[in-house]
């Protein structure tokens, strides 16, 4: 018997130390249109300053990943290019 298991909402973005997030605005649309088709919740402010944060002072491009959990819970993971 199959079970539905709610999934994580997953966005990859490109940190450059010149334009921050590149296209950031996308990304979060992206994740908000995701949010509400699978009824998550996502605070789409709160991931914008979360994102800063965790790239705040980086001199160094990088991968940035978004994990949105179905209970609106947010995780953040920098990677080094």
């Amino acid at each position: 018997m199959a079970t539905d298991h709610p999934r994580d909402i997953q966005e990859m973005m490109r940190f450059d130390p010149e334009e921050a997030i590149v296209n950031l605005d996308e990304h979060l649309r992206r994740i908000t249109e995701a949010a509400e088709a699978e009824g998550y919740r996502f605070d789409r402010h709160g991931a914008r300053n979360e994102l800063q944060a965790a790239t705040f002072g980086r001199r160094t491009p990088a991968d940035v990943r978004l994990v949105l959990s179905p209970t609106g819970a947010m995780a953040i993971e920098v990677r080094s290019l």
